[in-house]
């Protein structure tokens, strides 16, 4: 009566955790856990490959808040995952990995999935990763794994479980009964008084202050917080990529994406104190201060003290928790007298729809008969519902949808991150569907990035997921193909081109609903089809590869306004004038 295996031994602490979700793939190993999980109230939504498992858990943790587990079996079920473990890792985002072992009394015979120093590899991609030797020691371990992966600066954990450790029966320790309540401590660390005034004081002698607030903002589950402060400051707030949802998309404070930041500064009303909040400086601000304007005071609140600084000098560096340092701060502009900033809002909001101007006259459809990527986003995302939870995948054709979508909620939106992981989607989508059961999920979808993990259609269906796929079809690596064309000419591509496949055919064969859109028309019938269908669905929406967008453009080096000028060497390098070496995604080298 009190012998338990080590396997049930994990699901008992996870449910004294408080998990109730596990994202899962079939491994031998794993069946004492995985057995024992119905006894303990753990639902496990198992994929059809561990990497789209471990993203289901990242996203499972960015839109909720709390630990993301996912349970893979050792070897190919641990090498399928280390993207997954890598993305987390880049992404910070708190998700506990199990993973199986053979045993330990056999590892030196050439073993079934063995061969392989896991934790090794896995030392690397996370914050700790460990080898469970006994049985007895599992709930201590679980536990310190949570808090680990949860506290500080987020990340992924790693834990190795040999299977005679998790099929072996022992007497149930003590500790799993004293471990009473998981709970981490409310908040996490916040700045010191002297901090906030100086903050405060920054903020308040500027004329134009702004927040840009991202990740960690949305990891801190900072929504209610970030808009109080927004309301006592009267400063406006944009939000970075992994910030997006934090604010009410109508709020008159709220200036949209980052970019509003530097398309402001263009017209004429640069910003002159910034606040990064959560917010990286790296990729995701255009590369060391591209959103930030010249001149600009900048102050950075991130829960790591080695980020402020990172990409440059910082005049005001704060290590704190996003959350708690907007407390202090909303606390602290009770006392002042805050300028009327509506003017300056506005010209955010202003700078927030400029980018479509471009675009507005732009014809609907190519000689070619094919849809402009503009105008097919704008229908797609004017059919959505309001609480729709947005998903996005691939390179070009997420530039694309950013410009149109509105996210409502913290952690309704999710997309690749700084390791630049194609095929993130569908097991972004399924951990979403799973964080958010009474709202439809829609994965946006290259054609390229949704061939990574065509067959989780699979999954989505067997679970009953309420997710639905849209496939924007240019028949090609749409980044990657404008960004040879841009740097070396359109007679040089190479293993950039697709086929126009018929992707909706796929889901329909694993039992799901089917669309094809070549028209604004059938774009409309697709999605309304696809909310009364009941069952996940994929609408395949044919869309013009050759049109650039222009972060492409940047993203080669290529200001606004200039025009490519592709000039290659015999030798296959480029040069531009000046002696440039024109270098895709990164600083062009002199």
């Amino acid at each position: 009566m009190n012998q338990i295996t080590g396997g049930a031994l994990i699901a008992r602490t996870l449910q004294v955790a408080g998990v109730e979700e596990v994202f899962s793939l079939h491994g031998g190993h794993l069946d004492a856990f995985l057995i024992a999980c119905r006894d303990h109230g753990i639902r496990l939504t198992d994929t059809r490959h561990e990497a789209s498992a471990g993203h289901a858990a990242e996203a499972y943790a960015r839109a909720t808040g709390k630990i993301g587990v996912a349970v893979l079996t050792a070897g190919p079920g641990f090498t399928n995952a280390y993207t997954a473990l890598a993305n987390a890792y880049l992404d910070r985002m708190p998700v506990v990995f199990i993973v199986g072992a053979p045993s330990t009394r056999e590892g030196d015979l050439n073993t079934l999935q063995g061969g392989i120093d896991q934790i090794a590899a896995a030392s690397h991609v996370t914050k700790w990763a460990y080898r469970v030797g006994h049985g007895a020691r599992i709930p201590e371990i679980v536990e310190q794994a949570i808090r680990r992966a949860m506290t500080g600066t987020p990340g992924p954990v790693l834990l190795e479980v040999p299977i005679e450790v998790m099929f072996t029966p022992i007497a149930a320790p003590p500790r799993i009964e004293a471990l009473g309540n998981f709970a981490l401590s409310e908040g996490g660390p916040a700045p010191s008084g002297k901090q906030v005034e100086a903050l405060i004081d920054l903020l308040a002698s500027a004329e134009r202050p702004v927040v840009i607030a991202g990740g960690g903002a949305t990891l801190s589950r900072s929504g209610e917080a970030l808009l109080a402060f927004a309301e006592a400051t009267g400063i406006p707030v944009t939000t970075g990529m992994k910030g997006e949802g934090l604010m009410p998309q109508d709020h008159p404070l709220y200036g949209g994406s980052m970019v509003s930041v530097p398309i402001a500064a263009a017209i004429g009303a640069p910003a002159d104190v910034v606040l990064l909040l959560g917010q990286r400086v790296g990729l995701f601000t255009g590369g060391r201060y591209g959103v930030l304007p010249a001149g600009a005071k900048v102050a950075q609140v991130d829960i790591d003290g080695g980020e402020p600084g990172r990409g440059g000098p910082i005049d005001l560096a704060i290590m704190a928790d996003c959350r708690e340092t907007l407390l202090a701060l909303t606390e602290a502009a009770q006392g002042r007298d805050w300028a009327d900033r509506a003017e300056w809002a506005g010209a955010l909001q202003t700078a927030r729809m400029i980018p479509h101007q471009q675009w507005l006259e732009a014809p609907v459809t190519s000689a070619e008969g094919l849809l402009h990527p503009y105008h097919a986003c704008k229908a797609l995302a004017a059919a959505l519902p309001e609480d729709a939870i947005i998903v996005c995948d691939g390179g070009e054709s997420s530039v694309w949808v950013r410009d149109h979508i509105r996210p409502r909620g913290t952690g309704s939106f999710h997309i690749t991150g700084y390791l630049g992981t194609l095929g993130v989607g569908q097991g972004f989508a399924i951990g979403a569907a799973r964080a958010f059961p009474d709202r439809p999920v829609f994965l946006f979808a290259g054609d390229g990035g949704v061939g990574f993990h065509i067959q989780e259609f699979d999954a989505m269906v067997r679970h009953g997921l309420n997710v639905h796929t849209i496939v924007l079809n240019n028949a090609c690596w749409g980044m990657s193909q404008n960004g040879q064309d841009l740097i070396y000419g359109q007679d040089k591509r190479a293993i950039v081109e697709l086929a126009d496949s018929a992707y909706e055919k796929v889901a329909e064969a694993f039992g799901g609903k089917a669309w094809r859109a070549d028209t604004i028309e059938d774009i409309a019938a697709a999605m309304k089809g696809a909310l009364e269908g009941g069952v996940p669905s994929c609408i395949n929406v044919r869309i013009d590869g050759s049109i650039i967008n222009p972060v492409t453009m940047n993203m080669v080096g290529i200001k606004p306004g200039e025009k490519p000028k592709p000039k290659a060497t015999e030798n296959g390098a480029t040069k531009s004038e000046g002696d440039k070496v024109v270098m895709p995604y990164y600083e062009n080298v002199e």
